[in-house]
């Protein structure tokens, strides 16, 4: 049988400040859950900028080259 595969949805508006803790804490989760067997290797994070105004959205940028696993929208 196939591990579900987990997208952990995030919407950000003007959350530059706390993305820096958010992301890698979501990747943590995800991979803890994929190393004990629990979820696919296919699971990401799914950031949904709701048009901040402040540097949500670069930061995001940032985040989305360093890991495969983010996506932007």
């Amino acid at each position: 049988m196939s591990k579900p595969i987990l997208w952990i949805v995030i919407p950000c508006y003007n959350e530059e400040q706390v993305l820096p803790i958010t992301a890698p804490m979501f990747l943590k989760k995800i991979n803890d859950l994929a190393a004990a067997g629990l979820i696919s290797e296919k699971s990401r994070v799914l950031f949904v900028n709701d048009g901040s105004k402040d540097q949500s959205l670069p930061v995001c940028e940032e985040f989305r080259k360093k890991d495969s696993r983010i996506i932007l929208v």
